[in-house]
């Protein structure tokens, strides 16, 4: 129980520019068409197993909700196929079967009795359900009182209540402050311990790394990438700055493959990273303490012009930033149209993993023309007793004894 299986889910929405041409086209019994399709969904398919947590990350408008209101069976794909084993529980929208006028406590007796839960059990619990949502004297006040976030409070404590096999979740934590946050956390890691299966959506990339075993990204309706959370968040945000930062063609590289004629071949850009030992070609994903290394960026401008210089930050995995540098710093620019620059370090850290972002900047570094975060990933090994994260030069010295 609680295995989620998708297999080639695709939807497709008719658009009418207006009630009329809905009209018409219904009247003529399909002969006059008058809309246009959306396809918010093409051919996804994943497995997520028992008791394990997908992450679902994606812009808006990509289909993440359309996939999660399918699943929920709230709206019926156009072709495909899921199968769900066990009891479904779904949070899509804030407050969603919730009636307004209604208090927050008569609410919580009816949704239990549309899960099927006895009242006696809810009166045993109420006060455990009261506590989580933590809406104070407004449990006995109408919703429609109620800011987004008692809403959603609400919300999660009543999709808690049913112990589901499979929990699906849309933005859980969009608006709950940072107490409320750490305490859906805490319950999704309890109830992930007791088995339930969950499918999780968020743009919080920090979450969806916290939370989930594998991940998906979604873009205009079909799957990027998926696979390991950090791999496929790392790719998604990537994509984002690069859409933000003005690098559509990058963006569209990113999402998918681009054609020989792409505006991308007219914007600097950087190509690969890698780390390799000293004065070597090689890349390597593990080093010694203290090891030196070079790492290389590969830059490409295809017009030419001008000089570019590059950065790089090194974080360890648990994002604590460990060193930057940036190539105007040792009076060297890049020029031409393509080429690698390397910088030379030597690898003064304690045993654990980092990774690099790298950054292409403009020659007064004023403006990032290119970036990409979490780039390259590489684990140091130290076999001295030293904690932290750097390794610091240090003498001791004996000034004398009384």
């Amino acid at each position: 129980m609680g295995h989620v299986t998708v297999r080639g889910l695709s939807k497709r929405y008719k658009i009418y520019p207006d009630s009329w041409s809905r009209m018409i086209e219904w009247a003529s019994n399909g002969k006059v068409q008058k809309h246009s399709e959306k396809w918010a969904l093409r051919g996804v398919s994943f497995d997520v197993p028992k008791g394990s947590s997908m992450g679902v990350v994606g812009a808006n408008g990509a289909g993440k909700s359309t996939l999660l209101k399918i699943l929920s069976g709230t709206t019926m794909p156009t072709s495909g196929s899921y199968h769900i084993e066990g009891r479904l529980g779904s949070l899509l929208e804030l407050g969603a079967g919730f009636h307004p006028e209604f208090s927050g406590k008569d609410n919580i007796f009816m949704n239990a009795a549309i899960m099927g839960i006895p009242k006696a059990e809810v009166r045993e619990r109420f006060q455990e359900l009261a506590e989580f949502a933590e809406v104070g004297e407004y449990l006995m006040r109408p919703v429609r009182t109620y800011s987004s976030g008692m809403s959603m409070r609400l919300a999660f404590a009543v999709a808690m209540m049913a112990h589901p096999d499979v929990l699906i979740l849309d933005e859980v934590l969009a608006v709950g402050d940072q107490h409320f946050q750490k305490k859906c956390m805490d319950k999704m890691r309890e109830i992930r311990m007791s088995g339930t299966t969950v499918l999780f959506v968020s743009h919080s990339v920090y979450h969806v790394r916290q939370i989930c075993d594998n991940a998906i990204w979604i873009h205009d309706g079909a799957v990027v990438t998926a696979g390991n959370p950090i791999n496929v968040t790392d790719e998604y945000v990537n994509f984002q700055y690069a859409l933000s930062g003005g690098q559509q063609a990058q963006a569209n590289k990113d999402a998918g493959p681009v054609s020989a004629g792409d505006a991308r071949i007219a914007l600097p850009h950087l190509g690969d990273m890698k780390v390799t030992a000293a004065g070597l070609e090689e890349w390597r994903s593990e080093f010694a303490s203290g090891e030196m290394v070079d790492i290389h960026l590969q830059v490409r401008n295809p017009s030419g012009q001008g000089k570019l210089h590059v950065g790089i930050i090194v974080n360890r995995n648990d994002d604590v930033q460990v060193f930057s540098a940036r190539s105007s710093e040792g009076g060297c620019a890049f020029e031409g149209t393509g080429g690698t620059m390397r910088v030379r370090v030597s690898l003064r850290l304690t045993s654990g993993e980092f990774y690099i972002s790298g950054y292409l900047l403009d020659e007064s570094c004023d403006h990032i023309l290119d970036q990409r975060l979490s780039w390259c990933r590489f684990k140091v090994v130290h076999g001295g007793m030293e904690k932290g994260v750097f390794l610091a030069d240090t003498t001791w010295i004996r000034d004398g004894s009384v």
